[in-house]
């Protein structure tokens, strides 16, 4: 029914992810983590007295916080070096589902696979048992999007 084209570019890659993030896992710091490594740095300082492993202990808590902090750049950066990267991706979307293809990687996800749609400001999210797939609204057509809308029941 419907045909698109689009490339991921940049631009595309950081939009996923501020439309994804808020539906994810990842949204939130993981404090218990950030907590437990406090408490064992503290406990290998006082209790047994070994700084090395105090100050282990306590970068991972500090590593845990900047890679929770530069989150969206570290995801950016590796999708553009990817090979996927610059790559024009074939969108199908058509009365069984939806069918991407690119250079590097193809996917399909029928409309019965979708057990989840969220649309956002820029796009809308589809969630299968899978994982979560994006789809920017400006990347395709306003009657596809529409028709997505339409089979997922949004």
């Amino acid at each position: 029914m419907f045909r698109e084209k689009f490339t991921l570019d940049k631009a595309y890659f950081r939009e996923c992810f501020d439309e994804s993030l808020p539906l994810s896992d990842r949204a939130k710091p993981k404090y218990p983590l950030l907590v437990f490594l406090i408490v064992l740095a503290t406990l290998s300082w006082v209790v047994v007295k070994n700084q090395y492993l105090a100050s282990f202990l306590a970068l991972m808590a500090v590593l845990e916080v900047v890679a929770f902090v530069y989150r969206k750049p570290w995801w950016v950066a590796r999708q553009m070096l990817s090979r996927a990267a610059g790559s024009l991706v074939v969108l199908d979307i058509d009365n069984d589902g939806i069918k991407a293809v690119n250079p590097y990687k193809q996917y399909q996800f029928l409309w019965s696979e979708i057990v989840a749609a969220e649309q956002t400001d820029k796009g809308v999210v589809l969630k299968t048992k899978r994982g979560m797939q994006y789809i920017s609204q400006a990347a395709i057509s306003q009657q596809a999007f529409d028709f997505i809308l339409e089979k997922t029941k949004i």
